[in-house]
């Protein structure tokens, strides 16, 4: 598996939320929600492809750490 750099993401909970593009790696095991749609979250693990959503490219949101502990962005 290829190693995965998180210099380039901002994880820091509480600020901005951590969008990530279909296609990229996940920086963070979570629920992931599309941002333009109140389609129930997915888990996706780290290090794994963000999917699709209905069948073309969407903007993924972390809306709860794979911990469990809801990511206070989305407040």
């Amino acid at each position: 598996m290829k190693k995965i750099s998180h210099t380039s993401w901002n994880l820091r909970m509480g600020h901005s939320p951590v969008l990530v593009p279909t296609g990229s790696h996940c920086p963070l095991n979570g629920l992931w929600r599309p941002v333009d749609s109140s389609a129930e979250p997915l888990f996706v693990f780290e290090g794994s492809i963000m999917p699709t959503h209905r069948g073309g490219t969407a903007e993924w949101m972390l809306v709860a750490t794979g911990n469990g502990i809801p990511d206070r962005a989305r407040w």
